[in-house]
């Protein structure tokens, strides 16, 4: 994918929520010679896409987002079928409009191709869109995207203005898997709950002396739903964090020396899972793990559902009376950590069907928390247990450093 690329026009145009009470002073149609459908418009992580039709065929259109004398311009992905021409921004999820980089600034996003422009029009189902950039010097810019009207015609708007964060706003979650009565993986005196928790607390700590807002699903050795209004899948949520990293032990026979994965959402940039390996396996006596399974590179795993998953989940679900999930595919995440925290965007698909099991609120949600699941190391590799003892600080520096680079200092 390219760079978006930035070009100074001399354009008057502007973006405000009051646009209506100033017809004679702003026209956001002025000069618009077509209108365009957005078919979709999604946060995931820090990073904004949408995606579309236009009628026609065109070859050289790109999305822009105008303000006065500023005019970015962002390069599409087009195909065309049946006279149309579908656009979207990106085929990676965490890529695509960097809203860290947009901060007191107006806009108002075009398709544009050579010299025309096409305003754009909802053909979704959703609504505004609110984002809160990641705390830096102790600031912060909130990002409204929504669709506004002008003499009855739709334009679509990206408004940033800084902000104090709200109470209830955070940058990162972290998740120390299991807890409470699920103890997880056991490797004598030790249970990985606790594990777990020892280093979620600890890498808080960490990543707050970097000025980042953080949140953990779970402060004490408690079981915590992992759906319903107030499961782990709804924190990142209500939180509208960025980032969620939930904290992992692992255990597997036949494993002798042990090391780190991360597992990965589908159809992501891995860049940022590649880090948190590398620094783990520099920082630390830990290796890559042997695990050849969804394997992806050293240390980065990806594992979607099986075509066994899938019949065992319909099987599940016809007996205990409800119609199997027809959003589930062979496509779809198989860890629900990182498939339900990313709504359409990753494929989420347990909703509130199963009469036995609560489901994911937010199953539809078009802005999603960019989320990995980290199994640190092997429980049950005596040499790689005694690592995860004794290096505690050592692995939270690795990853703090990932997190750093990736979310502060880009």
């Amino acid at each position: 994918m390219k760079k978006g690329l930035i070009i100074l026009l001399l354009l008057l145009t502007g973006c405000s929520m009051k646009e209506e009470k100033r017809n004679s002073v702003f026209n956001p149609m002025e000069g618009i010679q077509g209108e365009a459908l957005v078919n979709s418009y999604t946060i995931y992580g820090t990073y904004f896409n949408i995606s579309g039709e236009l009628e026609g065929e065109h070859s050289n259109l790109v999305l822009v987002l105008k303000e006065k004398e500023v005019e970015l311009e962002y390069p599409l992905i087009l195909n065309r079928k049946d006279e149309k021409t579908f656009f979207q921004t990106n085929e990676l999820i965490n890529e695509g409009i960097d809203l860290e980089t947009i901060k007191n600034r107006n806009y108002i996003m075009y398709l544009k191709e050579n010299d025309i422009y096409y305003t754009l029009k909802n053909n979704s189902t959703y609504k505004e869109l609110e984002y809160y950039t990641v705390t830096k010097e102790n600031k912060n810019y909130q990002i409204s995207i929504d669709f506004l009207s002008f003499d009855n015609q739709e334009y679509f708007c990206l408004q940033s203005k800084e902000t104090k964060l709200p109470d209830n706003v955070y940058d990162i979650v972290i998740d120390p898997g299991h807890g409470g009565v699920d103890v997880g993986a056991i490797s004598g005196k030790y249970y990985e709950s606790n594990l777990n928790l020892s280093y979620g607390l600890l890498l808080k700590e960490e990543l707050e002396k970097l000025g980042l807002k953080v949140k953990l699903t779970r402060q004490t050795d408690e079981s915590i739903a992992n759906y319903g209004k107030n499961g782990r899948v709804s924190i990142p949520y209500v939180s509208k964090a960025k980032l969620m990293l939930s904290i992992h032990m692992n255990s597997a026979s036949g494993v002798k020396n042990g090391g780190v994965e991360v597992y990965v959402p589908n159809h992501a940039n891995i860049a940022f899972a590649k880090s948190i390996v590398k620094n783990v396996v520099e920082k630390t006596s830990s290796n890559y793990s042997p695990n050849k399974s969804d394997k992806v590179e050293d240390g980065v795993y990806l594992r979607t559902l099986t075509k066994g998953d899938l019949e065992t989940m319909k099987k599940d679900a016809l007996k205990d009376g409800y119609t199997p999930y027809e959003k589930a595919t062979t496509d779809s995440t198989y860890y629900y950590i990182i498939r339900e925290t990313g709504g359409i965007i990753t494929g989420a698909y347990v909703d509130e069907r199963n009469p036995k099991k609560a489901g994911n609120p937010y199953v539809n949600s078009n802005h999603g928390c960019e989320s990995y699941l980290l199994e640190l190391g092997f429980m049950n590799s005596t040499s790689n247990l005694n690592i995860l003892l004794t290096e505690k600080e050592d692995y939270i520096e690795a990853i703090v450093s990932s997190v750093k680079e990736y979310l502060i200092e880009r």
